[in-house]
């Protein structure tokens, strides 16, 4: 199973592979885990904003799980990257 993980101002990806164990992790953690730059001041309380991906979403706010019911095709636009 794997996520593609789009930079949207690079127009690169990256493909990443997960564990089903892993679905449980909050977004942000697991990203920080394959060693992916996520903004993020508040540490990961939803304060700042600042670790958002498309459609307004906190990768602080979602797990994995959620994250891919929300968005089947497992693709993360991260605008910075």
């Amino acid at each position: 199973m794997q996520i593609e993980i789009k930079g949207m101002a690079s127009g690169h990806s990256l493909f990443l592979s997960y564990l089903e164990h892993e679905k449980k992790l909050l977004l942000l953690d697991w990203l920080r885990d394959k060693k992916i730059p996520i903004a993020s001041s508040c540490d990961g309380k939803g304060v700042c904003k600042k670790c958002g991906i498309q459609n307004g979403w906190l990768t602080c706010e979602l797990t994995l799980e959620i994250f891919l019911q929300r968005q089947p095709d497992g693709v993360i636009e991260i605008s910075y990257l």
